[in-house]
């Protein structure tokens, strides 16, 4: 992939409750990311093995000290791995520290920026500020003045906990670039789009339970067990159904080259920064070619 990519994000160090960060054994890809120049980008996240923790972030940024020996601990990390940058991964941030999560990446910027690094956030879909409680930590205006880009995680309107549906559908996702270009600009926005699915298995008509499933193996099971693959034209994005060995029926919705044309054409249109993807280890055979249709690949290094 790298004759198709600026940034690799490698994933993951987390950040515990006293502002450390864990080990990765993270120098090789660090290393082939440079010798291929694409711009190897540290991800910092507040995963705990249960998922991504509220409590972990809560402490970290309600403490200035803690925020500190964050930075000091991101600052070292960036030199002594030989980064390009940061991207600040924190999920389900609480709404009461919305202002300590911007304080904190203007705080992180002015510490990085002058040696050079670039300073990026995931972050989850808005489309308005009056958004639910999820994710009412993000000051899309603010940390949009903070970094240099982020990267719009516009996926998952559908997932694992859920019922059926589209993963990244294309009128809710136009709607939240919409926002996104409203409070920070066109710019500043990579818009994340998924490699993969759900498999969602039902039980009267209810999902009992899901599991995320590539674009590659979305086709071999609908092959597999000789099902037709619908489309649906509201939300661009394919899905079937099937039965099980045991009997249960599956519903399958995923991404398609279609559904990453419509998302594509929109970044031309709308004039964003690029196209970021969730993730690379996850085949999807046509993803290169339409990329190198739209778009010319912008280096750094």
């Amino acid at each position: 992939y790298a004759p198709l990519n600026t940034y690799f994000g490698i994933f993951e160090h987390h950040v515990n409750v006293n502002g450390d960060l864990s080990p990765l054994d993270d120098q090789r890809i660090v290393n082939l990311s440079r010798q291929n120049f694409v711009a190897p980008i540290a991800v910092i996240t507040n995963l705990t093995s249960t998922g991504f923790s509220p409590y972990i972030v809560q402490q970290v940024l309600s403490s200035p000290t803690i925020r500190q020996r964050l930075i000091d601990n991101i600052d070292e990390l960036l030199r002594s791995r030989n980064y390009a940058g940061v991207n600040i991964d924190f999920e389900l941030v609480p709404a009461e520290e919305r202002d300590h999560f911007t304080t904190f990446l203007r705080e992180l910027r002015n510490r990085i920026k002058p040696a050079g690094y670039s300073i990026s956030v995931a972050l989850p879909f808005k489309t308005s500020d009056d958004s639910p409680s999820w994710n009412r930590g993000y000051d899309y205006r603010g940390i949009g003045s903070a970094v240099d880009f982020v990267f719009l995680m516009a996926y998952d309107w559908h997932e694992a906990s859920s019922q059926p549906g589209p993963v990244a559908p294309i009128n809710e996702v136009r709607k939240t670039v919409n926002y996104a270009i409203q409070t920070m600009g066109a710019n500043k926005v990579i818009l994340g789009v998924p490699r993969y699915g759900y498999d969602w298995t039902m039980s009267n008509g209810t999902s009992v339970s899901a599991k995320a499933i590539s674009v590659a193996d979305a086709y071999k099971t609908a092959m597999s067990h000789n099902v037709p693959i619908s489309y649906s034209a509201e939300y661009q994005q394919p899905f079937f159904t099937y039965w099980d060995d045991t009997g249960r029926r599956h519903v399958v919705w995923f991404e398609d080259a279609r559904g990453l044309a419509q998302k594509l054409q929109l970044i031309t249109d709308r004039r964003l920064r690029g196209i970021g993807s969730w993730h690379l280890g996850l085949p999807f055979t046509q993803f290169a070619v339409l990329l190198r249709e739209f778009f010319n690949i912008r280096r750094i290094l």
